[in-house]
């Protein structure tokens, strides 16, 4: 069996002849893959490899046209409702902060931890258990956020804003974290910082993360996955998917 199809024991996810036709254009062409509990799998790959649309897929974004996404061994989540996935423990992070800059820290965090409880009224005047408040504490800690706890969040730095939506993404105890290019923007020290971050998170959890920045991948991966076309052209180590002359090719050659 080709390692690009070698089946993972207990797989976190696993993705059976995958499709996502747009219009006849396929976004994803037949994609047969298992990924591991915890770690950092980062994704890589040209502009319209499929690495975005590969995320969207699993988290309900977008429609497969066939195959199966099978979520911890036995729930198939392929073109289930993004609220029902994000319930089952899959959480997305996107490219740009979705954040709400005219509340503090604290009120995006509140917001993130019950929002599953309908209005706008209710998150609001919802009041905290004290167990909760340990959660929001300790998590903002986790991302370096404790002392920005009450200040509003359009003043927090780019990178710290980044790191605000990751803490709202990972505060339900997500298994399953997907961020696409999270250090876009970033200063060089926020980018490190947020490689840390990531592979902190990752000990209790697997991140899918979609990124072009080379040194980042190398740096903070744990594998690598490499698109082209819509279809997965290599996986490994970083040390290992650099050498393969075909992702020099249709890749690597390009960064330089």
């Amino acid at each position: 069996m080709s390692k690009l199809h070698q089946l993972v024991p207990n797989p976190i996810i696993s993705l059976r002849d995958v499709e996502v036709d747009f219009d006849g254009y396929k976004a994803l062409n037949k994609i047969t893959i298992d990924f591991p509990h915890k770690g950092v799998q980062f994704i890589i790959g040209p502009n319209g490899a499929g690495k975005t649309t590969i995320l969207d897929a699993i988290c309900g974004r977008v429609k497969t046209s066939k195959g199966s996404i099978t979520y911890k061994f036995d729930t198939e989540i392929q073109n289930k409702k993004p609220e029902k996935i994000v319930h089952l423990g899959i959480s997305r992070k996107f490219q740009n902060p979705t954040i709400f800059n005219t509340q503090t820290v604290y009120e995006n965090m509140k917001l993130a931890l019950i929002s599953g409880k309908a209005t706008i009224w209710y998150l609001f005047n919802y009041k905290i258990t004290t167990e909760q408040e340990v959660i929001i504490d300790e998590t903002l800690e986790k991302l370096n956020l404790l002392a920005f706890k009450h200040a509003v969040s359009g003043s927090l730095s780019h990178g710290q804003k980044q790191w605000l939506e990751i803490a709202m993404s990972i505060i339900n105890q997500p298994e399953l974290l997907l961020v696409d290019e999270p250090i876009a923007g970033m200063s060089p020290n926020e980018r490190d910082k947020t490689g840390e971050l990531l592979t902190q998170i990752a000990q209790d959890r697997t991140v899918f993360v979609v990124e072009h920045d080379m040194k980042f991948v190398s740096n903070f991966s744990t594998s690598v996955l490499v698109m082209h076309e819509g279809r997965i052209i290599d996986r490994g180590t970083f040390d290992q998917i650099v050498n393969n002359q075909q992702v020099i090719e249709i890749y690597l050659g390009r960064q330089k």
